[in-house]
């Protein structure tokens, strides 16, 4: 008996982590289609061509905060169009990729979401310093139908080297919850500015 079930257990977590590997591989290929379709549209608007239009919503944010003085945040937000029909007028926007950058007392940020023909999360990619321990961190978290497969965490000296991988799995350790926590509410909350220009832009 325990045999057979350890015998089913193999043939589930073989199964668990083919499927994790072909999602990852869907993810990827998404990922190099749309940073292609990018440089593609940065290559026009360099050449002055004016069609075709930049499919891309920007917001940009400057204010001064409190103790860490002036802060800058660009939210690029990269969609496609769908059309249900041939004479639907206005096509329905669908966010395809968004990236973040922006600083915080002199320190630099910058996040990329992959988001999937559903609007979950598929990837998400953080590059976060730590300015306190002179220290440099790369989160890459992979989703597939919206639920975390897989976790690669890479560490180096503050802008010196190469990255070394620190940690990789498929949850998320408690040492590194809150940045998690934090990627996943922006997620959240750049499809909900998304969906805001969006529903407003035909007015």
């Amino acid at each position: 008996m325990k045999q057979t079930i350890l015998f089913v257990t193999m043939l589930l977590t073989g199964a668990l982590t083919a499927q994790a590997q072909d999602a990852k591989q869907t993810i990827r290929q998404h990922y190099a289609d749309i940073k292609a379709q990018i440089q593609q549209m940065e290559e026009s608007e360099k050449s002055g061509a004016q069609y075709p239009v930049p499919q891309t919503f920007t917001v940009v944010t400057k204010q001064n905060l409190p103790a860490t003085g002036y802060h800058e945040e660009t939210l690029q937000m990269f969609y496609r169009e769908e059309r249900k029909t041939d004479d639907q007028i206005y096509a329905d926007l669908r966010l395809d990729f968004a990236t973040q950058k922006y600083n915080f007392a002199v320190r630099e940020y910058y996040q990329e979401y992959l988001y999937d023909r559903q609007g979950r999360i598929q990837f998400i990619y953080s590059l976060e310093p730590d300015v306190i321990n002179n220290l440099e961190y790369e989160y890459r978290f992979y989703f597939h139908q919206g639920r975390l497969i897989d976790v690669l965490i890479k560490q180096r000296t503050l802008l010196q080297g190469d990255f070394k991988t620190v940690y990789q799995g498929k949850t998320v350790p408690a040492k590194y919850r809150s940045e998690y926590d934090s990627r996943i509410a922006s997620s959240k909350s750049i499809m909900t500015i998304f969906k805001s220009i969006d529903n407003n832009q035909h007015l």
